[in-house]
């Protein structure tokens, strides 16, 4: 009898397993969702400066309930998807950790860079263009609709030549 139960218990592990692993089997994408690529922010320092675009950095913690949201609802926007795939460099930053990075010929952790940019809550963006000048930081949630107006008026330089509210007003009319 006990032979029967340990038979049955592995078989049924077994068939566990196995459903786990038909998916990856089956190269069914139909439920994927395409995502953005994060860098370090060393990496992403180094590519923003050799493909001129602007740098996003994403500031967050592990048990920040609303950067788990800005990751999902903002960063996995297909519009936020599709422009950052063209045009920008995005950076993940766990602002409470202790990996080493280097900005500006100085050595920081990623809690003391946070501390740096002037982050006081999460999540926190922060806007680098390709030269390294830190642009602005933008602190909380951000939804989607909001924030791609935010990316093209810095990526797209129009900073220099207007003020926020302007763009806007020039961007519903077009």
């Amino acid at each position: 009898m006990k032979k029967q139960f340990v038979f049955i218990g592995v078989i049924v592990l077994l068939a566990t397993l196995v459903a786990g692993l038909v998916p990856l089997w089956s190269g069914d994408d139909k439920g994927k969702k395409e995502a953005v690529s994060w860098l370090t922010f060393e990496q992403g320092l180094a590519a923003s400066k050799k493909e001129k675009k602007m740098m996003v950095v994403d500031f967050y913690t592990d048990w920040c309930g609303w950067c788990k949201v800005m990751d999902k609802e903002t960063y996995g926007h297909d519009s936020v998807i599709k422009f950052a795939k063209e045009k920008l460099v995005l950076v993940k930053v766990n602002a409470e950790s202790n990996e080493k990075t280097r900005f500006r010929e100085k050595d920081y952790t990623y809690r003391e860079l946070a501390a740096a940019f002037g982050v006081r809550g999460y999540p926190a963006t922060a806007f680098i263009d390709a030269n390294g000048e830190v642009l602005t930081l933008v602190s909380g949630y951000v939804p989607a609709d909001k924030f791609l107006p935010v990316l093209e008026f810095l990526s797209g330089g129009h900073h220099k030549t207007m003020k926020f509210e302007e763009y806007l007003e020039r961007r519903k009319k077009s």
